[in-house]
């Protein structure tokens, strides 16, 4: 499955999104497609787990793959929601822009991850690749005949929105209750548990700057530096470089998460 630009721009002194799609016309092998369905790093994810291969070969048909770069802008915030999708490779940024231009980092999209479609006819949010990367693109229209068509996508679909709303209310506590270590240890061990890029040993590529980590967790940078130093130093965590973490001591970690007592 896959993904072309997810919306076009709205503003003249705005860049374009740049997402290269694989094929813009409705000349698609469905044969192709269908191998590419079943090799997708994403097939076992909530939205396309349940799906048996003859659903899953039809509903290549009503998707398009498209590529990012690092540094890519794929949604911007205000332009027409055309699209929703699914993260097959890569990683995104999840931001939304205040008037006053002031921004925040809402999330970060890995493999697996959805790209819902807001309420709204506009997107909330813009998406910013952190990592090359592929999307798979649905077009609203398609989308919703998919759904109607395949009672396990829906399902699935409602599953993956029904996370991330979860994953949202986790924030608001963390942000409004968790300690400084709290956040960041919750925050290590949701990655872990995660679709973060990992090596066969089990270190986690971290493709978010230190910045972005506390930008999300409401977090100074100096305070965030300062409790991967205090779990490194308590071996819960190792740091190979600066974006690469081994979880060391998973448990002690987790505790982490939810005792307030620092290292």
């Amino acid at each position: 499955m896959a993904v072309m630009a997810f919306a076009s721009t709205t503003s003249l002194d705005r860049p374009p999104s740049h997402l290269r799609a694989r094929d813009t016309d409705d000349r698609v092998n469905p044969v192709y497609e269908a191998l590419v369905c079943g090799n997708c790093p994403a097939r076992q994810s909530d939205l396309c787990g349940e799906l048996k291969d003859p659903e899953l070969q039809d509903l290549s048909r009503y998707s398009l793959r498209a590529t990012f770069r690092e540094g890519e802008t794929v949604i911007w915030e205000g332009d027409p929601a055309t699209h929703a999708g699914i993260v097959t490779r890569g990683c995104l940024r999840m931001t939304r822009t205040g008037a006053d231009g002031r921004r925040q980092i809402l999330g970060f999209l890995f493999s697996g991850d959805i790209v819902s479609l807001p309420a709204t006819s506009h997107y909330t949010v813009s998406l910013e690749a952190l990592a090359n990367g592929e999307l798979c693109r649905f077009e609203r229209s398609r989308l919703e005949a998919a759904l109607h068509k395949y009672p396990n996508l829906e399902r699935g679909y409602r599953r993956t929105v029904a996370t991330a709303l979860e994953g949202a209310y986790g924030l608001a506590y963390s942000l409004g209750r968790k300690t400084a270590m709290e956040r960041v240890a919750t925050f290590l061990s949701d990655l872990r548990s995660g679709s973060c890029p990992k090596s066969p040993g089990g270190i986690m590529h971290l493709p978010m700057t230190r910045t972005d980590i506390a930008d999300f967790l409401g977090l100074t940078v100096e305070t965030v530096s300062r409790m991967f130093t205090k779990l490194k130093g308590a071996k819960v965590i190792r740091l190979p470089n600066a974006q690469e973490v081994e979880i060391v001591d998973p448990a002690r970690l987790a505790s982490l998460a939810e005792s307030g007592n620092e290292t």
